[in-house]
Order: structure tokens, then sequence, then C-alpha cells
């Protein structure tokens, strides 16, 4: 996920619905301090109601809504949402598990247990959001996996975890400041972390098999099946006006479809898949070419080798389109134990880009991947 996307969801709870809640939320939390024993009610009303919509926020953003919910009737139902319920056990759990085993086993192991659940705690709320299903999230197999699916994003919710938790731990420290407005920074990074966990779900919809339900290429069946005619016929058009020989009109007619896109990386990807068979290897390299840069923004590696490995094998006269593409490719593709396709990227990088500033780099690169 690219920051500016993170960014985005990072706001999510400071619009206006979730805003408005968090204020009221804050202050009645605050005031359930002052009333002892008679605030304890209050207070576990709040927080109830509160982790629900946490919930409702994270289904929203799965689902691809350009809004965060409003809280309803039907969310404060009891009954309704058994998930919050769930994650306040789980919580709690963590806090007991990590205690106990510093007594049997002392700090050090004590606090590494408290960590590994921490760090699956992000997953289990993943497979609620994913799947809706509280059993399904206590699966450990299936948050696993799905750690192992999301890959480097896994690592982003993990590290926004820690900086929201810090500070929100140095805000609540801050006596300074009125209570409610420390609650009030907790809420936020409550909600912040859900949205995220949401946004990347969202975000990597495609690789994880998830259906959401806002999401522009399927918001529901009917136009999902328009998609497919509309595509299918474009295909046959663009079949029609390359085998004609009119190159240059069919890739007028594929920049034509991703300017009007809202999801270009998709069309390429949809596009790509039609085409890397075609006997004439040429349009699927320039598909290929435009799709890459998407996924080395969202750090798709391992769609990016899998790319470049059928490209080159299928035309070896593949590149990426520009120099550091080509260098970023590279670097993933050492990384990733395939010197042979890295070696391959390089062999001609001094006779595409004769003067580019990069080519040191390249050189250098090539003589380590040669040793």
């Amino acid at each position: 996920m690219s920051f500016a996307a993170l960014a985005r969801y990072l706001t999510v709870p400071l619009q206006a619905a979730p805003l408005l809640l968090i204020a009221i939320f804050s202050i009645l939390l605050s005031f359930s301090t002052r009333g002892g024993l008679f605030g304890l009610p209050l207070a576990l009303i709040v927080l109830s109601w509160f982790f629900k919509y946490a919930f409702a926020l994270l289904d929203a953003v799965t689902d691809g809504a350009k809004e965060p919910p409003v809280l309803s009737i039907e969310m404060i139902n009891p009954v309704s949402e058994q998930r919050s319920l769930a994650l306040l056990i789980i919580v709690v759990g963590i806090f007991f598990a990590s205690d106990a085993a510093s007594y049997w086993f002392g700090p050090m192991l004590g606090a590494l247990l408290g960590l590994a659940i921490v760090f699956v705690l992000p997953a289990i709320i993943a497979v609620q959001g994913a799947t809706g299903s509280l059993l399904q999230s206590l699966n450990l197999q299936r948050c696993l996996r799905l750690i192992g699916r999301l890959g480097n994003d896994y690592v982003l919710i993990i590290a926004c975890a820690g900086v929201l938790l810090t500070a929100s731990v140095l805000v609540m420290r801050a006596g300074w400041l009125p209570l409610f407005v420390r609650l009030a920074v907790g809420m936020y990074a409550w909600l912040a972390f859900f949205a995220v966990i949401g946004g990347v779900l969202f975000e990597r919809r495609l690789d994880i098999g998830l259906d959401a339900a806002h999401a522009v290429e399927r918001s529901d069946a009917r136009a999902a099946a328009e998609l497919d005619q509309q595509r299918s016929r474009l295909l046959d058009r663009i079949y029609a006006e390359w085998r004609g020989g009119s190159h240059i009109t069919a890739c007028n007619t594929v920049t034509e479809l991703l300017r009007e896109s809202a999801t270009p990386a998709m069309e390429l990807q949809w596009l790509y898949e039609k085409t890397r068979d075609w006997p004439d290897v040429r349009l699927a390299s320039q598909l290929a070419q435009a799709w890459l840069p998407y996924l080395l923004e969202a750090k798709q590696t391992g769609r990016v080798l899998e790319v470049l490995k059928e490209r080159l094998t299928k035309d070896a006269n593949f590149r990426p389109a520009t120099s550091q593409q080509v260098l970023r490719c590279v670097r993933l593709a050492r990384d990733g134990g395939e010197r042979r396709i890295a070696r391959q990227l390089l062999q001609d990088f001094a006779v595409r880009f004769p003067d580019d500033s990069l080519r040191a780099m390249a050189d250098e690169l090539l003589t380590e991947l040669e040793r």
C-alpha cells in the first residue's frame, strides 16, 4: 500500500461521523470516571458501543465504502456483534497470558509471548474483517496464511499500530491535558488502527480473494457482467486492430481505456492476462511494461517476478520502461534468488540507456551478479 493511501485511511476517523462519535463518547467516558461505581455502567455501555462501531468502520473500509458509517440502532444491539466482545476477551487474555508467562518463565519469555500474541492480533482482526466470522479469526493457520499473503503490508499495519499506541500512551500520560481530550486521542488511535487494517484488505483484495462490496469493479453482479461485456468488446477491437497491422491504433485504444478507468492497474492486469499467450508477443510486453510500475508501487514482489519471468521467457527483448524500474526489478530478482533474470535485465542496459546517470550503478550490479 502506498503512503498516500495510508494517509487517506489514517484520516478516515477524522471525518464527520466518526469524529462526532469520538467527541461524544470521550465526554461521556470522562463523566463516567467521576461517578465511581455509579459511572461504571455508563463506561461499559459506551465502550461496548465504541468497540462495535470500530468493527462497523472496519467492514465499511474493507468493502471500499466512500464514507464511514454512522452509529445506528442496529450497531448498538447487544446481540448484533459478537466480534467486539471476542476482541475484548482476546485483549484481556493477552494481558493475563503475558503476566502468567512472566511468572512461570521469567520477564524475558513473558515479554516475547506478549509480543507474539500482539503480532497476531491484527491478523485476527483482519480475518474478521475479511470473512465476518469470529470462528475463522480464531484459526491460527488462517491468520498466519493471511499474514503471508499481505507480506510487507502486514508489517505496515504493525508499524502503524506501534506508532498509534506510542502516541496514545504519551498523550494519556500528559496529565495537563483534559481527560476527555486524552480519551479522544486514544479513541482516534483505535479507529485509525481498524481503518488501516480495512484499507490494507481493500487494497489487496485481489491477492486475498476478497469480494469488496463497494469496489468499482464489483459494485454488483449486474455491473460486473456489463463490465465483462465491455471488456470483451474492447479486446475484440484491440485484437482486430493489432491483427490488421494498426499497432499504434491498438495502443491508443489501450491508452484511452486506461485514461478513462478509475482502476487502471486492474485494467492492465485483465488485458495482460488475456493477451500474454498471443503468438505476437509485442502487445503483451507493452501491457506488462505499463503494468509493472503499479505492481512495484504496491510492493507486489512475487507478482513482479512472475511477470518478469514470463515475459523474458516469451520475449527476450522485454525490459521495464525506465532505467529506475530496471534497477528496481534487478534488485528484486537478485534478492528473490532469480539471478538469471537479474543478469538478463542488465545485459543491454548500456545500449538501452547509454547516457543514463544510473549506468555506473547498473554496471556495478552486473559485476556483482556475474561473480
